[in-house]
């Protein structure tokens, strides 16, 4: 079994029984694994049947925040809720997967382009996300939840990742500070304007070719005394 996400409690108010659920091979909650060369068309549908599936738990979520039903999903994807069962089994897996593919878009903007121009794209779609923007009124607990780092889950892990490639293709570090500034935009958002000139700033600090110290913030931390 995968480590427990802490999120988990906050976002979708889970139980060890719905945890176990959730994390079961046996839920439908991630596309079906095939070799290399044996895409099918029917192995296409599927997964153009779980993007729409998302696109609708993503609007249902910017309605109702993480207390979305199934149906709401359903008819937010425009199908039926026997196909959103073929995919997903429970709300919290809707969630999980939903937080797993918002984590790679994010990841995946400006991919290409150089550092600063990444991070503007991605904190100005923190700060316009319809989802978040809607938490902030509906949950801001779970909001705040949200914007506490952690690159031990799997969220964070894959966000941080994303953006120390960004920053090593230019001879840069200190990722941690960086997603740090970056979750900040999670609870405050802020115009393009403020955010490039924010980014100027920050890859200012970062020297080229170094290791950062913020980089080794978290070792540190782990090395004293509880």
């Amino acid at each position: 079994m995968p480590a427990r996400d802490p999120l988990f409690d906050t976002l979708f108010r889970g139980t060890d029984a719905i945890f176990a659920e959730v994390s079961s091979p046996e839920v439908a909650s991630a596309a079906p694994v095939r070799a290399a060369g044996t895409r099918s068309r029917a192995g296409n549908a599927m997964d153009r049947t779980r993007a729409a599936l998302l696109d609708g738990a993503r609007r249902a979520v910017a309605v109702s925040g993480t207390r979305i039903t199934m149906a709401q999903v359903a008819a937010a994807a425009g199908v039926a809720k026997a196909t959103l069962y073929n995919h997903f089994r429970t709300r919290e897996a809707v969630l999980a997967a939903l937080l797993d593919d918002e984590v790679c878009r994010l990841a995946s903007l400006g991919a290409g382009r150089p550092a600063g121009d990444r991070l503007v794209l991605a904190a100005e779609a923190l700060s316009e996300h319809p989802a978040l923007r809607a938490m902030a009124a509906l949950e801001p607990a779970t909001l705040t939840a949200l914007a506490a780092v952690d690159p031990s889950t799997p969220g964070w892990a894959a966000a941080r990742a994303a953006v120390a490639a960004a920053l090593a293709d230019e001879g840069r570090g200190g990722a941690d500070l960086v997603l740090r500034w970056l979750a900040s935009f999670v609870v405050t958002p802020a115009a393009r304007a403020e955010i490039a000139a924010d980014v100027a700033i920050l890859l200012s600090g970062l020297p080229a070719g170094a290791r950062p110290a913020d980089e080794l913030i978290p070792a540190r931390r782990a090395a004293l005394p509880a």
